[in-house]
């Protein structure tokens, strides 16, 4: 087998790097979003003024702008997962090298 570990692990870290900072920036557009599910359902209520508080949360809560909020978040939590399964690959990736780098230093050494 003949890898060319230099690179290898170049490319790999380059990788990592890059998909860890979109990783933490879809993260925190996630949780962003997630945190605005209650100023959400607040802001409806408040354009609901003449009806009771319970009628009024139920009805933010079918709200279009509540389920346009709801897609919105659901496609960034989807977009920070894949991007948190592409990084852990990756990491994978380096960790197969790494062993592979090993073994191949371990058999020089042996066959001197």
């Amino acid at each position: 087998m003949d890898i060319d570990f230099f690179h290898s692990f170049k490319d790999c870290i380059e990788k990592l790097d890059k998909l860890g900072n979109d990783y933490a920036v879809a993260k925190s557009k996630s949780w962003h979003a997630q945190e605005l599910k209650y100023s959400m359902v607040a802001s409806i209520i408040k354009s609901l003024p003449e009806m009771p508080i319970s009628k009024a949360e139920l009805e933010a809560k079918n709200h279009p702008d509540y389920k346009t909020y709801l897609e919105e978040t659901s496609k960034a939590i989807e977009k920070e997962l894949k991007l948190k399964a592409k990084y852990e690959s990756q990491k994978a990736r380096f960790e197969a090298y790494r062993s592979l780098s090993s073994l191949e230093k371990a058999t020089r050494n042996i066959i001197g």
